[in-house]
């Protein structure tokens, strides 16, 4: 029998995070039927953690990606800007007690 459904409105592009979700869920409760006796929250703990691992890193990774992307899109960089040389640009201190140099 297949369970009833709540409809829910979420933001575009959050669904893909709400199906994670409940895939996650879904996995602990099947896991702990299956776990032998005794162990049932150590394996559900090493679930969460290995999951909450994944729900953490995967919105940074997108959005690196989605950065490479669009920087890609743009066009080469230009080029670097050259120098003219190397000059001094500061006057010497007024108040250093050396001589000037030369």
């Amino acid at each position: 029998m297949v369970p009833p459904t709540v409809p829910v409105e979420i933001p575009a592009g959050r669904d893909a995070v709400v199906r994670r979700l409940l895939a996650r869920h879904d996995e602990l409760d099947a896991l702990a039927p299956a776990a032998p006796g005794g162990t049932v929250l150590d394996a559900g703990e090493r679930q969460v953690l290995a999951g909450g691992r994944d729900l953490q890193l995967r919105p940074p990774t997108e959005a690196v990606a989605r950065r490479v992307e669009a920087a890609g899109t743009r066009g080469p960089r230009s080029a670097p800007a050259g120098a003219a040389g190397r000059r001094r640009t500061a006057a010497p201190r007024a108040d250093s007690s050396s001589p000037p140099s030369a």
